[in-house]
C-alpha cells in the first residue's frame, strides 16, 4: 500500500512539473534549453564551423554519388564480363569437338594408310615411309599388323627404324 501511495505521488509531480514547463514555454517564460548568451567572436566561431559542416557534408555527398556511379560502371563491366565469359565457354566448347574431330579423322586416315602400306611390298613402304614425318611414320606403323610392321622395318634404313621403333616403344606400339 505505501509503494502504491509513493508511485502515485512521484507520478503526480511528474505529470505537474512537466505541465508547467510546457505551459511556462508556451508563454515565453524562462526554457529548458535556452541558448546562452555568447560573445560576438562565438557567433563567427560557430558561423565557421556550420560553413565548414555544410562544405564536408557537399564533398560527403559529392563522394556518394561518385560511389554509387562507380558501383553501377562495376556492374555494367560485370555484366559485360560475364557475357565474354560465356562466349568463350562456347568457342573453347567448339575448339574441343573440332579438335576431338580432327584426332578421330587422323586416326581413321592413319588406319587407311597402314592398310595400304601392309598391302604393299616392304621393300616398296620402306623408302615412301622414310621420306615422312616421323609422327606420322610412327602413327602409321601403331595401326600396322605386327609382321608386316616388322618386314616394312626391316627393309627402312637402320637408324630410322631404331628411331621409329623407340618411339613405337614409348607409345606402347607394337
Amino acid at each position: 500500500m505505501k509503494s502504491v501511495a509513493i508511485i502515485s505521488a512521484i507520478t503526480f509531480v511528474l505529470i505537474f512539473g512537466g505541465v508547467l514547463l510546457v505551459g511556462m514555454q508556451l508563454q515565453g517564460g524562462p526554457s529548458v534549453a535556452a541558448v546562452p548568451d555568447l560573445a560576438p567572436e562565438d557567433y563567427e566561431a560557430a558561423e565557421r564551423v556550420f560553413a565548414d559542416m555544410a562544405v564536408e557534408r557537399d564533398r560527403i555527398q559529392r563522394e556518394k554519388e561518385s560511389l554509387v556511379m562507380l558501383r553501377n560502371d562495376v556492374a555494367v563491366q560485370e555484366k559485360i564480363l560475364e557475357a565474354s565469359r560465356g562466349q568463350l565457354v562456347a568457342t573453347i566448347a567448339k575448339l574441343e569437338a573440332k579438335q576431338t574431330s580432327y584426332v578421330e579423322e587422323r586416326g581413321r586416315s592413319a588406319v587407311r594408310l597402314a592398310k595400304m602400306y601392309e598391302a604393299m611390298k616392304p621393300g616398296e613402304a620402306a623408302p615412301i615411309l622414310g621420306t615422312l614425318d616421323m609422327e606420322i611414320v610412327v602413327e602409321i606403323m601403331s595401326r600396322m599388323k605386327e609382321r608386316p610392321a616388322a618386314k616394312v622395318l626391316a627393309k627402312m634404313d637402320p637408324r630410322l627404324a631404331a628411331q621409329v621403333s623407340t618411339r613405337l616403344s614409348a607409345r606402347g606400339g607394337n
